[in-house]
């Protein structure tokens, strides 16, 4: 307990310096804040909107893979149990509960636990390694004359690395049975939990429709949330195209992904603002238009977390009898017989 207080606290502190260096490096204050907020607010619909595309994204993608998982959930619970793990993805690091109560949701409605968390696995691969991989690697040639060839060269490789690990086990996880032939140390540890991750991924490799349509509406997922980084900027008056966003957006979204800050605050801001001065949108600004395009990343996380109030709803109502659900699934599973 004491630990997650003091981690708390640390991330809290780490969120309010990064905030106060970069409100102190664009000499942003209050009045600059308010003038912001007044240009265009009703801009704030279409983020919601671009946010809700998102989310429709995100839960059409996890219900592709369960498909392929042979997981037949009625489309209402699968959005159900998506918009209540959003909810408790906001108090986790990370959204670390979204993930997490999908996984329990679904292996108590199926029974399938492993089978419930390999979906979970499998949907972070597709939207991390391969779908944001795949869009940090065609925006990182825009930053070549700002930022140091031989540091983005690595960095690209890092990432090509990944997608490539993340293609093979993909489309061709039987290869990955190669390592259990030879011998290294904790091979007996890793040994079962590797067959079992080939095995769930060896099912998608036979079904690749399914993993196709997961890989497009990944993509999806991140245009439309780059597209809320857009709306806000039209919203407070930052002038940035939407050529800028997409430019900026996926290293900007890999940032807010390490654990430092309190649900990525202060790390989004950074890295967006210190992306566009490497671009040289940022060069000569004034201070309104430095308050707006800082505002813009960070509304981006207060539209977000305004489409969590349906998931605090239905977990506060929801009740959900899974040991009926269960028998009806068998029972609508048994072969019928003609008397």
């Amino acid at each position: 307990m004491a630990r997650k207080i003091i981690i708390n606290v640390v991330k809290i502190a780490v969120t309010a310096a990064i905030l106060f260096l970069i409100f102190r490096r664009f000499n942003i204050g209050s009045k600059e804040i308010l003038e912001a907020f007044r240009h265009q607010p009703a801009w704030f619909g279409a983020a919601l909107a671009a946010q809700g595309g998102a989310i429709a994204f995100s839960i059409l993608r996890w219900r592709a893979l369960l498909i392929g998982q042979d997981l037949h959930v009625p489309f209402g619970h699968i959005v159900k149990t998506f918009l209540v793990g959003r909810f408790l993805g906001t108090f986790t690091p990370t959204g670390v509960g979204l993930e997490a109560y999908k996984a329990y949701d679904i292996a108590r409605y199926t029974g399938k636990t492993e089978a419930a968390i390999s979906v979970v696995l499998i949907e972070k691969m597709i939207g991390t390694f391969f779908s944001l991989g795949l869009l940090v690697l065609l925006t990182l040639p825009f930053f070549f004359e700002g930022i140091d060839r031989r540091f983005l060269i690595a960095f690209a490789a890092f990432f090509a690395v990944l997608l490539v690990l993340a293609l093979i086990l993909l489309f061709s996880p039987g290869i990955f049975r190669v390592i259990l032939h030879i011998r290294f140390p904790l091979r007996n540890r890793i040994e079962k939990p590797l067959n079992r991750i080939v095995d769930a991924f060896t099912i998608y490799s036979r079904n690749r429709r399914s993993l196709l349509a997961a890989i497009g509406l990944g993509l999806g997922v991140y245009l439309c949330w780059f597209l809320t980084y857009w709306a806000n900027s039209l919203a407070l008056g930052a002038g940035l195209t939407l050529p800028d966003v997409l430019k900026v957006g996926p290293l900007t979204q890999m940032a807010t992904m390490i654990p430092l800050s309190i649900a990525g605050v202060g790390l989004r801001e950074g890295a967006f603002m210190g992306l566009l001065g490497v671009l040289g949108v940022t060069d000569g600004i004034t201070a309104a238009r430095a308050t707006a395009m800082t505002l813009s990343a960070t509304m981006v996380y207060f539209v977000s977390i305004s489409l969590n109030l349906p998931g605090a709803v239905i977990f506060l109502l929801r009740r959900t009898d899974y040991r009926r659900q269960m028998a009806e699934m068998k029972t609508s599973a048994e072969p019928t017989t003609d008397r």
